[in-house]
């Protein structure tokens, strides 16, 4: 056990989408070809434009995510919640969705995967860390698609604990999937760092729990709350230098 700028830590914990690997950027890419396949040339709109429809669409559905009708689909995998955010898309266009939702969600997914990579540094990282520390991932989302992320990206083997949203009922940042990674952990609060990049879902999560954190911001965004201590960092490779 070392001394670190959280104290004494013997585990170390990572969100997975846009912390290890870079998810929205491939997300909006591969949704953007999409626009530009179908969408674009029926409406002879500009892909901004679309892509603002489809926000809207998103945002919708995601008001929606955590009702009875929703939420157990969810969690099972993203199919269902992805399909209708494009079927509500293709309505605000007035165009028919019979048939062009299911194929536009599909294509997407099957890229949006094509495109997933990993941050340069992460494997360094965490083959670093290993067998030092036990290492976890809590990550938010579908089962299925979270679970394919991790076999694709190569990162399953690398983790002591795996716990995923859909797999455990419940996201970040509420209590109950931190808890149970700590009871499986063994370890007090103060033992345990939690690295991520959604202040609100994983530092905010962490530190509820009394876990130290780490933000991970890589586009040097304004800190929420510098008097914290939580740290601020560009990219994984400081956690080196700290454990």
């Amino acid at each position: 056990m070392r001394e670190t700028p959280f104290g004494q830590v013997r585990a170390v914990g990572f969100d997975l989408d846009d912390t290890l690997c870079v998810y929205m950027p491939a997300a909006v890419q591969a949704r953007r070809a999409m626009m530009e396949r179908y969408l674009a040339p029926q409406t002879g709109l500009l892909i901004e434009t679309l892509d603002q429809h489809y926000k809207r669409a998103f945002h919708s559905v995601l008001e929606e995510l955590h009702t009875e009708r929703w939420y157990p689909l969810y969690l099972r995998e993203g199919r269902a919640t992805r399909t209708e955010t494009f079927r509500r898309l293709l309505q605000r266009l007035n165009l028919d969705a019979d048939g062009l939702a299911e194929r536009i969600s599909e294509e997407y997914a099957a890229l949006r995967e094509q495109m997933l990579h990993l941050h340069e540094e992460t494997l360094e990282v965490l083959h670093a860390l290993r067998g030092r520390y036990p290492l976890f991932v809590i990550t938010n989302g579908p089962a299925y698609e979270q679970r394919r992320e991790l076999q694709v990206l190569g990162l399953e083997g690398l983790f002591d604990i795996i716990v995923i949203e859909g797999e455990v009922g419940v996201g970040k940042p509420h209590a109950p999937i931190f808890e149970g990674v700590q009871r499986e952990l063994g370890l007090p609060s103060e033992q345990i760092l939690f690295v991520g990049n959604s202040w609100a879902h994983d530092v905010q999560g962490a530190l509820n729990m009394g876990w130290h954190a780490a933000w991970v911001n890589r586009e040097g965004e304004p800190h929420p709350d510098p008097a914290s201590g939580v740290p601020d960092l560009r990219d994984l490779r400081p956690l080196l230098e700290w454990l």
